[in-house]
């Protein structure tokens, strides 16, 4: 019935604009970050209730998860990079400090942990 209206289409095709672009301005800020609490924040877009129903939005929704889980395993990956060429107690330091990292992984990020801690194990293990 709601969608018979033409004021109430054209309010859902703004507020899914204004959505859209709001997840496009969410990917250029994960682009961006520089630490993995930073892109555990920008991952959590909430979507609104009217635009449940829109394909475009859940779509958008979705880049911006993919974008934060590429740069949260490009960050995983240097951290575990810099593990690799330090030694001794610089090490000790560097996987505390690691696993804090990683305790920030949540959400639709949380994956992402077991992946960080196999990394950390073949590094350990190549040594």
């Amino acid at each position: 019935m709601a969608r018979a209206d033409p004021a109430e289409h054209a309010m859902i095709r703004m507020e899914l604009r204004r959505f859209t672009a709001r997840c496009d301005m969410q990917e250029g800020l994960l682009q961006r970050a520089d630490g993995l609490r930073e892109v555990a924040r920008l991952t959590s877009i909430q979507l609104p209730y009217k635009l449940s129903n829109e394909i475009e939005a859940r779509d958008a929704q979705r880049r911006v998860a993919f974008k934060a889980e590429e740069r949260a395993r490009e960050l995983i990956v240097e951290q575990v990079d810099a593990f690799r060429r330090s030694a001794g107690d610089y090490q000790e330091k560097l996987r505390g400090k690691m696993r804090e990292d990683w305790a920030n992984l949540t959400g639709p990020l949380s994956h992402l942990r077991s992946w960080a801690n196999s990394k950390l194990l073949a590094a350990e293990q190549n040594q």
